[in-house]
């Protein structure tokens, strides 16, 4: 896999189709899809546009997109049929984008044999690119080309879940789940608010500023390039009966955290949500 060839054209497509129009969105650049939190924006669609065919030219594979979803939503299937494919999130944390936030991100994944096998998620006002796979390590490249290896957690020590800091989109999560996971908060030093962009989340969780993140809405462009990532460096990315995330399964919670705390967080959360789960 050419990881420098998916890097420039991810960077290629920000500078032309999305930071451009960064704080510069003009009336009717902005649309609303299932609701007035779920965005699309004109970089949204031409970042996507571009970006699909420079992938396709990297490795000729199918090309699961955020955007080509909207007009046909049985495009997903193909992550769980395919050989291979790519996903790509053109500009994730749109309503961040929308209001002027740097926290968005563009995200790109290579979907092996229905698993994340590879992930890039580049933020492109800062020009950090995180980038992880099964068969190379996680690391942070600049906009300088300066690259630094993640270190990996796999040898860290097991930690009290009273010493643990997470976050939990409850947002999305059915009503009873989300009212007996609040109490989660009892259980762990402290639940902070999504970014409202998953890109940054799991930098979040790379950098060490969280320990660890549940999601409820598994939507293959958000979570799986943060998924090959996470595990580059040493995480587990398993949905909550142990088994492990994989792209083309979407819609059931699952958990990234150290392998050595992911079962009794699981536990944690199980005990909390019981049959509501």
């Amino acid at each position: 896999m050419n990881i420098d060839a998916v890097d420039q054209a991810m960077r290629d497509v920000a500078d032309r189709e999305i930071r451009p129009r960064f704080r510069a969105l003009k009336d009717g650049d902005i649309t609303a899809k299932s609701g007035p939190n779920d965005l699309v924006t004109v970089a949204d669609v031409e970042a996507e546009r571009v970006l699909t065919p420079l992938l396709a030219a990297i490795e000729d594979i199918p090309v699961v997109g955020e955007e080509a979803t909207e007009q046909d939503p049985t495009l997903p299937e193909v992550l769980g049929t395919a050989q291979a494919a790519w996903t790509v999130d053109p500009v994730d944390g749109t309503w961040n984008f929308a209001h002027g936030s740097v926290e968005y991100a563009v995200m790109v994944a290579r979907v092996q044999d229905g698993a994340a096998q590879a992930g890039w998620i580049l933020h492109p006002e800062t020009g950090d690119l995180l980038h992880g796979a099964t068969d190379a390590p996680a690391t942070v490249r600049t906009a300088a080309g300066d690259v630094r290896a993640v270190a990996s957690v796999a040898d860290a020590p097991a930690r009290p879940l009273s010493q643990l800091r997470g976050m939990m989109t409850l947002t999305f999560a059915p009503g009873p789940v989300a009212e007996c996971l609040a109490g989660m908060t009892e259980d762990v030093a402290e639940i902070t608010p999504p970014r409202m962009c998953a890109g940054w989340d799991y930098w979040d969780v790379l950098s060490g500023h969280l320990d660890f993140v549940m999601y409820f809405r598994a939507k293959p462009w958000d979570h799986a390039p943060g998924a090959a990532i996470l595990r580059a460096a040493g995480f587990a990315v398993r949905h909550l009966d142990g088994a492990e995330y994989r792209p083309g399964d979407p819609g059931r919670p699952f958990l990234a955290a150290r392998a050595q705390e992911w079962d009794a967080l699981a536990e944690a959360i199980r005990a909390r949500a019981g049959d509501a789960l």
